[in-house]
C-alpha cells in the first residue's frame, strides 16, 4: 500500500494538474501510446495496481465470486469489496493541513504545589516560587 502525504494542496494547482494529465491523455492515439504516457506518471507497480483495479468491475459485471476474482487476478477480497463500494461511495470532504499535527494542549500545573505526590519540588522550583511544607497543629 502507498503512504500518501495529507499536506493540503491549492485547488487551482490541483486543477492544472488534473488538465495536463488529462492533456497528455488525449494525445493518446492507440493503447500502446496510452501506456507509454501512463509511464511518464507512474511506476510500474503503481500501474499493476491500476489494472487490476481497472479489471475488478468487469468480473463484477460477469458475476464472478470474491473468491474466483481474487484467484485470477491475485488480490484480495478486501480489495475487492472495497473497488465495489468505493464506485458508489461519495467523496470524502478533504480536511485542511495543520501545520503540528501532534500539538495537544498542555495542562496547567496547580496554582499551589501539593504537599506530596510525585514532581512537587520542580513544579515549584519552575513557577519560581520556594517550596515550603504548611505545618498542621498537632492536636
Amino acid at each position: 500500500m502507498t503512504r500518501v502525504n495529507k499536506k493540503y494542496i491549492k485547488q487551482e494547482l490541483q486543477n492544472a494538474a488534473w488538465k495536463y494529465f488529462g492533456d497528455v491523455i488525449k494525445k493518446s492515439k492507440s493503447e500502446k501510446e496510452l501506456v507509454q504516457n501512463l509511464h511518464k506518471f507512474l511506476t510500474e507497480s503503481e500501474i499493476v495496481m491500476l489494472e487490476k483495479r481497472l479489471i475488478i468491475p468487469i468480473l463484477l459485471g460477469r458475476k464472478m465470486s470474491y473468491r474466483a476474482i481474487g484467484e485470477m487476478i491475485d488480490i484480495t477480497r478486501t480489495t475487492i469489496s472495497f473497488v465495489k463500494k468505493g464506485l458508489k461511495r461519495k467523496p470524502r470532504i478533504k480536511r485542511k493541513y495543520s501545520p503540528n499535527p501532534n500539538y495537544r494542549e498542555i495542562k496547567e500545573v496547580p496554582p499551589l504545589p501539593s504537599r506530596s505526590g510525585h514532581g512537587r519540588w520542580l513544579r515549584a522550583k519552575l513557577r519560581g516560587q520556594k517550596f515550603y511544607y504548611i505545618k498542621r497543629k498537632v492536636v
